[in-house]
């Protein structure tokens, strides 16, 4: 019973702060970073959810990347919003892999993951607000996260991949 308390505080909680992330009004506090950095503290910040859920993570971030300009905290939560999404899409487990590439100019994060896909129904809609494919879901979390990267100068896309799962597509513009 201590256990759904607790998933269902972690709901509201989540719900609660993707409303102040998309009311949050203000200036980005932006600053040179190293995006692999980000994504190595994003993943740990997730090892109990990966190792419940019997996710392994896969980095595949490269040794030089070009400084991206960011609000750290405002993306680090963006970018929790997309990395959930793509662990709640594996209930039998699998990989998530995260890679990071330069290219033209920008900085590019693809998150894999090997999961059900994006319902075909709702593949026009995904980043609409309160749209969700999951039971418990709201809607939020993808509309925030397209909300913060674009604030970045960036976009954010999903695409299938084959043979299945999902890969969204995080394209920042360098430093």
């Amino acid at each position: 019973m201590v256990s759904a308390v607790l998933h269902d505080i972690s709901q509201v909680e989540s719900v609660i702060r993707d409303l102040i992330e998309l009311a949050r009004p203000g200036e980005l506090r932006l600053v040179p970073v190293d995006l692999n950095a980000v994504i190595r503290v994003t993943i740990r910040q997730l090892d109990a959810r990966l190792s419940h859920r019997k996710v392994t993570p896969s980095l595949v971030l490269p040794d030089r990347l070009p400084l991206v300009m960011i609000d750290t905290e405002r993306f680090t939560q963006a970018l929790l919003n997309v990395i959930i999404n793509a662990i709640d899409a594996m209930p039998e487990g699998g990989t998530l892999t995260v890679t990071t590439h330069a290219e033209a100019g920008s900085v590019i994060v693809d998150v894999d993951d090997e999961g059900v896909g994006i319902d075909p129904a709702l593949v026009d809609r995904v980043f609409d607000p309160f749209v969700s494919s999951k039971p418990e879901g709201v809607g939020l979390g993808l509309v925030n996260a397209r909300a913060v990267v674009e604030g970045h100068g960036g976009r954010i896309q999903l695409s299938p991949r084959q043979p299945r799962g999902t890969r969204a597509r995080i394209i920042l513009p360098a430093t």
